[in-house]
């Protein structure tokens, strides 16, 4: 009997989300989508109380405590499946008290704000619930490790994300 109720507060739970999301239909052209994000006062507040902690209201980071800028940087993440998890997964993301929708409309900021070539060149592929639900749930045994893995995929690519210090010279 406790799993028939867990599986139908599960359903419902479900259909609240979808219910959420239908109540905001997102834009589908890149120009009025980068608009969008850059014009949503609860996801910039939600990106200055989930993130600006650490990243900076200028997504600038703190390079001398070991937390890389956005800036023209997470953008590279959001084009490769293993960055798009990166970015759900990072523990100030993936345990931050977003929900999944959220903290899809957050990085959907993020990556707006930061590096809004991804939204202008119209390859930029939206993040959802589903797939930060899918992906949160997977914590990391070792963040840096991580990292150091996608910077070289990255620079198989020319790419080159800013640089990420964490865990190095005594931080």
């Amino acid at each position: 009997m406790k799993a028939l109720i867990l599986v139908l507060l599960g359903c419902v739970s479900g259909l609240g989300a979808n219910a959420a999301l239908a109540k905001r239909p997102l834009p589908t052209d890149g120009d009025a989508q980068l608009a969008y994000f850059l014009n949503s006062e609860g996801v910039y507040k939600d990106y200055m109380l989930q993130c600006a902690g650490c990243h900076r209201f200028d997504g600038r980071g703190a390079e001398n405590r070991g937390i890389p800028s956005f800036v023209d940087s997470i953008g590279l993440f959001s084009r490769i499946p293993d960055g798009r998890a990166y970015m759900i997964r990072v523990p100030g993301a993936s345990q931050s008290q977003l929900n999944n929708d959220e903290l899809a409309m957050v990085l959907n900021y993020v990556v707006a704000r930061f590096s809004p070539e991804e939204y202008e060149n119209g390859k930029f592929r939206l993040f959802s619930a589903a797939e930060v639900g899918a992906s949160r749930p997977y914590k990391f045994d070792d963040v840096a490790e991580a990292r150091k893995a996608l910077e070289q995929q990255m620079a198989e690519q020319g790419w080159e994300p800013a640089p990420y210090l964490f865990g190095q010279a005594g931080r």
